[in-house]
Parts: structure tokens; sequence; C-alpha cells
């Protein structure tokens, strides 16, 4: 089946959707309370609930819930097949997951579905639950373990301290949930029914078991959190709810190198809007950036944040700035 080419003016009217996202809320509360002060509307986040009642149709089949720039809401995807239907992340709880799951009943009427989830964070799979009686969950193996082995951590982890007190209602009743079935090594493929599927892992990379999820008939990828747009990329060094060995940016940018050779005409990211090949271009050139500004000013514990802010003045959420340069220093 031949897919017409996605034309700059299709892209402009994509790029129109609401779907740009801020994550202040993934770092710990302490730790944002400067940058609350200094933007007192970060004192009232709104619910971080995945709203799903508007899909935006990419491709015939092929829906996006936008995040709609709330912090914890990842852009989440509905893929439709003649067989089968493929969600892309469900959200961080269980409202979250059964608004996701209605509506592919909806969009999929009397179709299997599948969940797959990008990476293992809680944003993007902690209500995996809600499917796990009405769908076959399907993640890579390095992506299963690190779940089984840190979740409870992090559950308790964005329990405490991420989620504002007003929120942390949306974890009561978290069940870590396994997949019921994993692919080994680097790649899986299967067919939804006209419609096929890849998913790729290198690893760890932004968490252990990244994957991508790619449409290689529409070239239309889902990177998860490998890539934010037009944000600061969330290096998640949050020790001890997340450490330096669940983190890799060396194999992270053999990731986007990887995505860039397959050459996507749409990047749905983790967080924020819809593009192309220069979304991947920028996070490899931030951390090329980085790497060069510490070469360049040395070891010594010096603010850096002003320098790196002023390299990337539009980009939103600075607060992950000084998680990055932490790992980065500790893996120089």
């Amino acid at each position: 089946m031949e897919i017409e080419d996605i034309t700059s003016a299709d892209r402009r009217k994509l790029l129109k959707l609401p779907i740009l996202a801020g994550l202040v809320g993934a770092l710990p509360i302490e730790a944002a309370a400067q940058e609350q002060k200094a933007d007192p509307l970060l004192t009232a986040r709104p619910m971080p609930t995945v709203d799903a009642r508007f899909p935006a149709e990419m491709a015939p089949g092929v829906f996006i819930l936008p995040d709609k720039r709330i912090p914890l809401v990842p852009n989440i995807g509905i893929v439709v097949g003649t067989q089968a239907a493929l969600v892309v992340d469900c959200g961080l709880g269980i409202d979250s997951a059964e608004n996701v799951l209605r509506l592919t009943r909806e969009l999929a009427p009397g179709r299997r579905i599948i969940l797959t989830v990008t990476h293992a964070h809680p944003e993007h799979g902690f209500g995996a639950q809600v499917f796990r009686n009405d769908a076959h969950i399907y993640y890579n193996a390095a992506q299963r373990d690190y779940l089984m082995r840190s979740g409870n951590g992090m559950l308790d982890g964005f329990s405490a301290s991420v989620l504002p007190p007003a929120h942390r209602h949306l974890l009561d009743g978290i069940e870590l949930t396994p997949p019921h079935e994993t692919y080994d090594g680097s790649e899986a493929a299967f067919d939804l029914g006209g419609r096929e599927v890849r998913l790729r892992t290198w690893g760890t990379a932004h968490s252990p078991g990244d994957q991508i999820v790619f449409l290689p008939q529409e070239r239309i990828l889902f990177a998860g959190d490998l890539l934010e747009e037009r944000m600061f990329p969330i290096v998640p060094f949050f020790p001890p709810m997340i450490g330096a060995d669940d983190i890799d940016v060396a194999k992270w940018e053999v990731a986007l190198n990887g995505i860039l050779r397959l050459q996507p005409r749409l990047i749905v990211p983790g967080h924020g809007n819809l593009g192309g090949t220069e979304i991947p271009e920028a996070v490899l050139g931030y951390f090329k950036a980085v790497s060069n500004i510490l070469a360049q000013t040395g070891q010594q514990n010096r603010d850096l944040r002003p320098l790196i802010r002023a390299r990337y003045p539009t980009w939103e959420n600075p607060e992950f700035i000084p998680p990055a340069l932490a790992y980065f220093r500790l893996r120089a």
C-alpha cells in the first residue's frame, strides 16, 4: 500500500495541533521550588490525567492523544488495523488508562487490543493494569526487568515527592503489571491487519529498555522520552529513585542516530509537538553542547545553568538542566 508523502503544508497543519508539553512535575517538588517561585502558575498545575475526548488523526487510522502541555501527561498513540489496535503508552494512573482503553474500543470496535509502552517510567505506563484483562501487553525483556526491579521505588518516589499532594491519589491502587509477552533482542515486528508495526530498542538510554514504535508504511515514529520537542531533554538522574546506571547518554545518542537513519516523516515525541528529524538533531546538539561546556569550564562546582539556558533561550523546562549536568559530571 502506497502512502502519500506528508507535504510541507500537511506538516504545518499537523504542527498546529495543541500538543506542547510541560514536564515540571517530573522533578521532585523540593527541587522545583525555585522554579515555582519564578513562575507562580507552576504551583497550580493541572491534574495529570489523559484527556481522551479529542483524538487527532495523523494518518488514516493513526491517532494521537496530545499531552496539551500538562505535566506528567505523555503523548499517546492509538494505531488501528483491520484485526487489532495498538496503544502506545497509557498514562500515569487508572483514570488515564481507563480513558485510553475506552477510546480505543470506540476507534477499533471488535478488534484485539495490544498495549506497549515506550519505557517504564510511571507517567507512561503505570496505568497498565487497566489493560491486563482486555488487551495483550507487550514490552521488551529489558523494559520488563527494569519495571519489576525498580517499579516500586519509582511508585513510592513519585507519590512522595513528584506529584503535588492534591494529585497523589492518582497513584492509589496502582499494581505493577508485567507484560503478557516480551521480545528478546533489539527488534520485533507484527501486523495489526494491513498495518505493520516495528518496535526497536537500543538497551539503556533514557531508561533501561526504551523503545520506539515505528510504522514503516506511514513512516510515523513514536519516540517516548528519547525525544522532547523544544524542551530540555529529560536526563532523569534523580537518585535514589533513578540512578546513573539507569541512564546511558552514549547509547541514547546511538538511538537518536538510529531514528535519523529510519528517515521518519513524522515524529511523536514523549512530550511536546509533532515534528520531523529536526527534533533528534536538536537533542543530539544539546548533548554535545553540554559536554563541550563542561570540557571548557572544567569540573569545578560552577553553576553552568545560565550558560546552557542562554544557548537555548526558547526551550522549556530548564529545571532539567541540573540533573543533566550532574549526570555528565559523574560520567566525565
